[in-house]
């Protein structure tokens, strides 16, 4: 017989059934929310993820102010830069880099919207005063980005190209996570279409512009980074569910969902890194923040909210999170093709991350279901 313990909260109880599942019964809820059960292998690596898993101690010691070099002259993309990640990134290159441009490539707004971000990004990286003039100045713009639309995605690419004859620094950012079920607007997987598959379709129209920069510039130092999570362990057996991709897999948890297109994040950086030595391309876990997604979170997943009161013991504020990034987009010691986790630390992955053959396989995938939109 399985283990049972019972613990109240609130007229609630908690019901531990053996190497088997978790139920949590809310009574005073409407029937249908009454119980919530979580299968034991999930939740043993949600926790491995939430409460156990790598800390933003131990890693490199990196600091914006002292290790950002100079980057006069780059040009910048940051996808989701209006983001807590992607805008704090967007500010510690300019404070301290003052990269020539850097583009915030987020959900389609109007102007006002847009001069707002960018704004803040300004007044953020100047300490509240206006921009300056003179060769210090970073010239911020804002591109229209849905990843969840491939022809948006294509339309941001053609945008870029457009404006720009270099890219130096390409930050693969933006990232949902959700509980309900969705679809991209060609049927895949919400998670997986818009964590990897818009960002894979980026990345192949966007390559091109950074070889050519690396022939047009000496000594050029060309970076991608792709924004994984330790939340990749957290993917279904066998990493990926290729025959499920273009369904909203409804009947995988919103975890796996999650890992599995975290997981094809880390695949796409070591696939980059084999095929463009030319480029510098890392993934990176930003670690345990509190930002806004993971507000947008709590209000699907009851277990978030009920581990809430634990999160500042486990999370890290934005501006500590957010090194990974600029680490990852500026480090001499950077390896092309790794995973870190945290600053500067490589080889946590797991081992269906450190796949060749899933890799590969994911790959030839990738370039099968992009095939229209990078046709000429």
């Amino acid at each position: 017989m399985p283990a049972i313990i019972y613990y109240n909260i609130t007229n609630s109880k908690l019901t531990l059934g053996g190497w088997f599942s978790l139920s949590l019964q809310y009574p005073s809820l409407p029937s249908q929310f009454g119980t919530i059960r979580i299968i034991m292998p999930e939740l043993t690596q949600m926790l491995r993820v939430g409460l156990f898993g790598s800390r933003n101690d131990g890693g490199a010691q990196f600091e914006p102010s002292r290790d950002i070099p100079l980057m006069a002259g780059k040009v910048i993309l940051i996808t989701g830069a209006a983001g807590d990640l992607g805008r704090q990134t967007a500010v510690e290159l300019v404070r301290h880099g003052h990269p020539a441009r850097i583009y915030v490539a987020d959900l389609p707004r109007d102007a006002n919207k847009q001069a707002d971000i960018l704004g803040q990004i300004q007044r953020e990286a100047y300490n509240g005063e206006a921009k300056p003039n003179g060769a210090h100045a970073t010239d911020l713009r804002f591109l229209d980005l849905d990843l969840t639309s491939l022809e948006s995605v294509k339309r941001c690419a053609s945008d870029f190209i457009a404006k720009e004859e270099r890219l130096d620094i390409l930050v693969l950012n933006a990232g949902i996570i959700r509980v309900k079920p969705g679809s991209t607007a060609e049927g895949y997987e919400l998670h997986f279409g818009l964590n990897y598959l818009g960002h894979a379709l980026l990345s192949r129209l966007l390559v091109p512009i950074m070889l050519r920069t690396a022939q047009q510039q000496s000594n050029a130092d060309l970076r991608v980074v792709v924004v994984s999570s330790e939340g990749h362990a957290m993917a279904p057996d066998g990493g990926i569910q290729f025959d499920r991709l273009k369904t909203d897999c409804a009947e995988m948890s919103y975890s796996r969902r999650y890992g599995q297109s975290k997981l094809a994040l880390i695949s796409l950086a070591r696939e980059l890194a084999s095929r463009h030595p030319q480029l510098t391309t890392a993934a990176v876990h930003p670690g345990r923040i509190l930002t806004g997604m993971a507000a947008s979170l709590a209000k699907e997943s009851l277990l978030v909210r009920l581990t809430g009161p634990i999160a500042p013991l486990v999370c890290v504020p934005v501006s500590v999170g957010v090194k990974n990034h600029l680490w990852a987009a500026t480090s001499q010691d950077v390896v092309s093709g790794k995973y870190y986790e945290p600053v500067g630390v490589p080889n946590k992955e797991t081992a269906l991350a450190k796949d060749g053959d899933l890799s590969r396989r994911l790959w030839d995938w990738t370039e099968e279901e992009l095939r229209v939109y990078v046709a000429a």
